[in-house]
Parts: structure tokens; sequence; C-alpha cells
């Protein structure tokens, strides 16, 4: 039997016991509610917005009305660039994503730009990089535009990523970002390989939803998604070879 003396002592050690383990659960607790708080989340931390440089043409660089101007950026981040945008005189021409949906650490793109009438004289070219809607500080060149060939002293020099590209009517696909080449016209099928940005090549087929191209790149057979492609030359015989 337990004395009256001893009955308050136990009552406030059942008590203790209990508060022991409300807080022992309630830790259990929190250190879940933490894991899962942080499950999925990037481990990379933004060290500052991404930046960005025009690499071609060379600043000065004069064309002819009508020839279309090929600019080549280079853009990092240190998380990802998902697009890179050019400006023209401050209006949007050209805009390139990254095919991955976290973006590129170092993107490499090629934007087109073909100058109208409105556009004779100097004109200022603006490049820009994102990452979701961060923006990086933009990189200026300013080119001219010339009415006839017999004006132009000027010539750009074209980095070795910038291709020729024939006037011969064959359909061609410009790749303007690195780009996965598969095995099939869909993301599910396997990666052959990485193109990259600059790389063209003629098209021998595409899909019935006219979305992906067939390629033939140095003697292999691959498909690259249009939508980061600019395509050249009389495409409308393309063949479809798949649904």
């Amino acid at each position: 039997m337990i004395s009256r003396f001893h009955q308050p002592l136990l009552f406030l050690g059942r008590c203790l016991l209990a508060g022991g383990i409300c807080l022992a659960l309630a830790g259990c607790n929190l250190r879940e509610r933490t894991a899962d708080s942080t499950a999925g989340q990037s481990t990379s931390a933004p060290s500052g917005p991404p930046s960005i440089q025009i690499a071609s043409p060379n600043d000065g660089a004069e064309y002819v009305l009508g020839d279309e101007i090929l600019v080549a950026v280079r853009a990092a981040d240190s998380v990802g660039v998902n697009r890179v945008q050019l400006f023209v005189d401050d209006q949007i021409v050209r805009t390139v994503s990254s095919e991955s949906l976290q973006g590129d650490l170092e993107l490499q793109a090629i934007l087109n730009f073909v100058p109208q009438h409105a556009d004779v004289g100097v004109v200022n070219l603006r490049a820009v990089a994102y990452r979701g809607r961060v923006v990086s500080q933009p990189d200026e060149i300013t080119v001219v535009v010339r009415e006839s060939h017999s004006q132009v002293i000027a010539t750009p020099i074209q980095q070795s990523n910038v291709p020729f590209i024939p006037n011969d009517g064959l359909c061609r696909a410009l790749v303007n970002v690195g780009l996965n080449f598969r095995t099939g016209p869909g993301t599910s099928f396997q990666i052959i390989h990485v193109l990259a940005s600059g790389t063209l090549a003629p098209i021998t087929g595409r899909n019935s939803a006219h979305s992906w191209w067939r390629l033939n790149v140095a003697d292999r057979v691959g498909w690259v998604s249009g939508d980061f492609t600019t395509e050249y030359g009389d495409c409308s015989k393309t063949p479809v070879v798949a649904n």
C-alpha cells in the first residue's frame, strides 16, 4: 500500500515519464517534417544571375538587307540557363530554350535575325539569358545593315560553330542549341549523342505531326525535336516516315 506521502511523488514521476515520451515523439515528428520539406529540392544555390556573351558576329560587322544574321551566344549559370533571347533595337526577335527543364550550366546557342528595310543603318543587337525569372546583364554589339553588297566595308568574322548555309534549296535543319540526337521521334527514345549548336544537317524525314525531324549527321541517322532547330530550303516535300 502506497502512503499519502509517496502518492504525490508517484504522480509527479508518471507526469515526467509521460512528458518525456511526448517530447521524444514530438522530436521524431519534427525530424520527419524537416526531411520531407527538403525532399526533391536542388542542393545548388544560385551564386548570382546568369551571364551571357555574344561570341559572333564581331562588333561593327556589316550585312546586306535581307541577308540572315546568325548570332552565336554563350551563357552560363550556377544552377541552369533556361533560355536566351535576342533583341534588335529593344524588340525581341528570337528566343531559344534549353532542351532540359532544369536548364544548362553552360548554354551555347545560335539565334537568327533577317534585317528588313526599317533596319538599314546601325542596328543594336542585345542578348540576355534567363534562369527562370532571373535575368542576366545584357551583352550588346552594333552591326551595320547596308542596302547592297557594294556598300559593305567591314565583313563579319564568324565563329567556328556558325555554319555557312548554302542557298541551294535543300531542306536542312540548323541546331540552335545543344540537342539530343535520338533513335526515334520522341523523348522516350534512346539518345545517340548530343548535337552541338550550329550543327547543320539534311532533313531526310519527319513525323506526321511535323514536330520531329529525321537527320543524317556524319553518316548516322537520328531524330531531333523541331522546337530547337531552324529549317532552311524547301522542306515541303519532306516525307512522313514515322507516326
